[in-house]
């Protein structure tokens, strides 16, 4: 029998390869609902959803390098969205980002720009994901 999830606690997985973003609901299914996008634009809609729904994510796991709209772009336009509905800093979202290159201007970028709270390399997924949550005070 599955552990009983807490209803308040939603995560966005946002990645454009469904595998490892299937990968990362599958590693965190019995720690939270997850919901997995493939795309920014999508990300966008869920994410503006689920806030008007007063069901809001409470992290997003964002990827920096997917096509059309990359990580960055997208956690900027859901800060305006949290802005626009007033919900406080200390209300807003966790973030961690997500990437397979080891670059150091979009770490810095992801931390400095877009707030970010943890930066996990995709190839450490396994042994970083719960870790990360847990120095959040998310597990």
């Amino acid at each position: 029998m599955k552990p009983l999830i807490p209803t308040q606690r939603r995560f966005l997985i946002v990645d454009d390869d469904e595998r490892f973003a299937l990968l990362v609901a599958k590693r965190l299914e019995n720690t939270a609902q997850c919901v997995v996008v493939l795309s920014g634009e999508d990300a966008l809609l869920q994410f503006e959803y689920h806030l008007r729904e007063k069901a809001p994510f409470s992290v997003v796991f964002m990827d920096i390098g997917m096509p059309e709209m990359d990580g960055h772009a997208v956690v900027e336009r859901m800060r305006e969205i949290e802005r626009r509905q007033d919900v406080s800093p200390v209300n807003s979202f966790k973030l961690i980002m997500l990437t397979s290159h080891k670059d150091i201007s979009n770490v810095s970028k992801a931390f400095f720009h877009n707030d970010a709270d943890a930066y996990i390399h995709k190839a450490e997924i396994n042994t970083k994901l719960h870790e990360e949550l847990r120095n959040l005070d998310l597990i």
